[in-house]
C-alpha cells in the first residue's frame, strides 16, 4: 500500500523568542517515532510526511503534540493534513487571493475545535478597498493592503483570543508547501 503524504503545521514555534523548536531536531523526533520521509520547510512549523495506511490526521497531530512535549518540554498545538486536503485547500482558493503585489496574502488555518461564525465575527467589519477575507473549509483566505495594513481591520486579528486557535502562512509558504507535498 502507499503511504499517505502529510502537512503538519505547528502553532507559534519560532516566532518572538518563544517555544523554540529546532526543525532538524524535530525530524530526528519525529522520524524515532515512526513517521516516514519526514522535511521540514523554513522555520516556522511546517512539516511534511508520510504514514502508511491512510491515518487519521487527528490522531497524527495529537501524536505529533505529544512528541513534541516529550522532546521540548512544552505544548504545541498542531494541525495535520492530507495532501489530498491541502490541494483542495488551495484549489479552492479566491480567485483574488495572492494575485495582487501590493497587499499580503495569508491563509489562516483553524485549529479545531472552530466556530467560522466567530472566526467572522471576530475579523469584524471589512474595509474593501483595503482587505479582503474569505471564509473557506476550515480555513480563511485573507488579503491586505501592504500600505495600509495599520488601517485593515482584519490584521487586528491577533489581539483577539480566537487568534490562538488559528495558524497563518503565507501565500508564498502556502504555495511551496504544495509543491513540496509532491
Amino acid at each position: 500500500m502507499e503511504n499517505t503524504r502529510y502537512l503538519a503545521l505547528l502553532r507559534g514555534v519560532n516566532v518572538g523568542g518563544n517555544a523554540k523548536v529546532s526543525m532538524a531536531e524535530l525530524k530526528a523526533a519525529l522520524t524515532s517515532a515512526g513517521f516516514e520521509d519526514v522535511s521540514s520547510y523554513i522555520n516556522s512549523g511546517n512539516v511534511i510526511f508520510s504514514a502508511k495506511n491512510s491515518a487519521d490526521p487527528e490522531l497524527l497531530s495529537a501524536q505529533i503534540e505529544q512528541v513534541i512535549h516529550e522532546h521540548f518540554g512544552f505544548r504545541v498545538d498542531v494541525i495535520v493534513l492530507t495532501k489530498r486536503r491541502w490541494v483542495e485547500i488551495m484549489n479552492k482558493a479566491p480567485a483574488w487571493w495572492g494575485h495582487n503585489p501590493d497587499r499580503k496574502h495569508n491563509l489562516i488555518v483553524l485549529l479545531k475545535p472552530y466556530s467560522m461564525s466567530a472566526i467572522m465575527e471576530a475579523i469584524g467589519k471589512l474595509k474593501p478597498d483595503i482587505e479582503s477575507v474569505e471564509p473557506g473549509e476550515g480555513v480563511v483566505y485573507q488579503s491586505l493592503s501592504l500600505e495600509d495594513f495599520g488601517k485593515t481591520t482584519s490584521g487586528k486579528l491577533a489581539s483577539n483570543p480566537l487568534y490562538k486557535r488559528m495558524t497563518i502562512r503565507n501565500y508564498n509558504t502556502a504555495t511551496k508547501l504544495l509543491a513540496l507535498l509532491d
